[in-house]
């Protein structure tokens, strides 16, 4: 097993999304915010709902900030 500071994280689509992203996305599915969390924590591209939150995290900009905020951190 690695320490913890060499492992590195898992990429969460949760983090990327803008607030009220999840609510929304689980409102338009017509799925429980709870199903919605868990199909994002997975992250399984087939899932509609990662393909929504795919789509609002590239709109929204997220994406590319984070990538930026890594390599000024690096």
């Amino acid at each position: 097993m690695q320490p913890l500071e060499t492992t590195a994280p898992a990429a969460d689509l949760r983090a990327l999304l803008p607030h009220g992203a999840i609510s929304s996305i689980a409102r338009s599915l017509n799925m429980s915010h709870a199903a919605v969390s868990k199909a994002l924590h997975k992250a399984r591209p087939a899932h509609p709902a990662v393909a929504e939150a795919v789509r609002l995290i590239k709109e929204a900009g997220s994406q590319a900030v984070r990538q930026d905020l890594d390599r000024l951190t690096q």
